[in-house]
């Protein structure tokens, strides 16, 4: 069975309204980042605009916890009030019981079970089965260390709580959901934004949105704290494996939404409306913009949208040669050989680098910030 077979209703549809032309098949990627995630309702929020449909949502985390919302067919005013509702408090009560008994062998830091109540005041009381759209979101296993999808065959029958809750189950913040056998936790550790399974779905158009930090949208302030070293060391690690993922599978078929939202911290619970805002922003460029998705936008739509519509097909890249030390990281870490690095200073080879994932490592990793990204 083909799971991006357009069901009955608004998928059926041809594309914009014409009859016998075959919409695409478009599978809706919702990256891991904490808070930041919750830019992922601007994008929903943004793709109903725009009238653009998703046939499959695979999530990520916080991209899990949304996505299932999405694959429930929640309307963008019940998400946008669910999320208005969240408090701090509802996710990380610590476990002082615990850390009081075992002191370091405590399980984690914060009460799994709160979160799990309020997973189950949130989410769809279906299972994978009776979803209205198909939905995915991934794990890993810690006992192997391999990535699990759960809602893929041999993956279904976990109950969507216990799945959303294994992919959303930071180290050390949340414990590991247990099967019984082996523990899950947090999908992002291995894979933050999931091109990779979602192009085995076959789709013709893939929507990603990555919400991990990117050093060209000004990255949070770092605190020397245990707690602040050891989410900035995740995240790091997640923006690299994001980066790789970028490089690998980010093609022409995928339209990348980058909302900028790097400046908030992971547990940012404030001003969560303007967070929406700023992922519906991205989103309504991107879309009308990028060459996968701006066919299925009518001109009467674009003409309606106050943001501006600007062909976003290339990276502009420039280099501060005041700045630059001819280190060559740039050469090094770029995958579409934007950068000479063979003299006393680096030079770029791209000025428009059309091939550019935007995946930022040129920027994250150069140690003098001479290089500067734009149209982004």
């Amino acid at each position: 069975m083909n799971p991006l077979a357009p069901p009955p209703g608004p998928h059926s549809g041809g594309l914009s309204g014409s009859v016998g032309v075959r919409r695409p098949r478009i599978v809706l990627v919702l990256g891991g980042g904490g808070m930041r995630g919750m830019a992922h309702i601007g994008v929903l929020k943004a793709m109903h605009r725009l009238g653009i449909h998703y046939d499959a949502v695979v999530g990520t985390s916080i991209g899990a916890l949304v996505g299932a919302m999405a694959a429930g067919r929640y309307s963008i005013e019940r998400m946008e009030q669910l999320i208005q509702d969240i408090e701090k408090g509802d996710y990380f009560q610590l476990n002082f019981l615990k850390f009081l008994m075992k002191g370091a062998r405590a399980p984690s830091m914060y009460r799994g079970e709160r979160f799990r109540e309020r997973l189950a005041e949130i989410l769809p009381a279906q299972g994978f089965d009776e979803l209205p759209v198909p939905f995915f979101c991934n794990a890993v296993r810690l006992e192997t260390g391999g990535a699990v999808f759960w809602g893929s065959p041999g993956f279904r029958q976990i109950p969507l709580i216990d799945a959303v809750y294994s992919s959303c189950a930071l180290p050390g913040i949340f414990e590991p959901y247990s099967d019984g056998e082996f523990h899950y936790m947090d999908g992002g550790i291995v894979d933050p934004v999931a091109l990779r399974f979602a192009r085995t779905l076959a789709p013709d158009v893939i929507i990603a949105v990555d919400i991990t930090i990117k050093a060209a949208m000004k990255t949070p302030d770092y605190k020397s704290r245990v707690m602040s070293t050891l989410l900035r060391a995740f995240e790091i690690a997640e923006e690299v494996v994001a980066e790789q993922n970028l490089h690998m599978h980010a093609d022409y078929r995928v339209a990348l939404i980058q909302p900028k939202v790097g400046h908030l911290a992971r547990f940012d619970f404030q001003d969560v409306a303007n967070v929406v805002r700023l992922g519906e922003e991205e989103a309504l460029k991107t879309l009308t913009a990028h060459a996968a998705t701006r066919d299925l936008v009518t001109q009467e739509i674009v003409e309606g949208l106050a943001c501006p519509v600007t062909p976003r097909d290339y990276v502009a890249i420039r280099i501060d040669s005041e700045a630059c030390i001819g280190c060559g990281i740039c050469e090094m870490v770029c995958e579409t050989d934007a950068f000479w690095a063979r003299g006393p200073k680096a030079t770029v080879r791209k000025l428009s680098n059309y091939e550019c994932t935007r995946d930022h490592a040129c920027q994250r990793n150069c140690p003098t910030g001479a290089i500067k990204l734009s149209n982004l």
